[in-house]
């Protein structure tokens, strides 16, 4: 008897990021919709494994979530 096929975890590596596929030059502080999925529920910013977006967008998203802090759209960490 075989047993049941287990479906696999897609590789993390092999995610493209969202934001170069629509060629994202800036990302925004005041784009609420954008910023939201990619904290988690405490605040933090998600790990690029999980998000799978590159480098340099990430550095952009930080830079993007600080200012947001800042002026008050996202809350600070719990």
């Amino acid at each position: 008897m075989q047993k049941p096929q287990q479906q696999r975890r897609s590789d993390p590596r092999l995610k493209k990021c969202s934001f170069c596929l629509h060629d994202t030059k800036y990302i925004d502080y005041k784009d609420y919709p954008t910023l939201k999925p990619l904290t988690d529920y405490f605040g933090n910013i998600r790990k690029r494994y999980y998000s799978g977006i590159c480098l340099k967008h990430q550095k952009m998203l930080r830079a993007a979530i600080q200012k947001a802090r800042f002026m008050g759209m996202l809350a600070y960490r719990k």
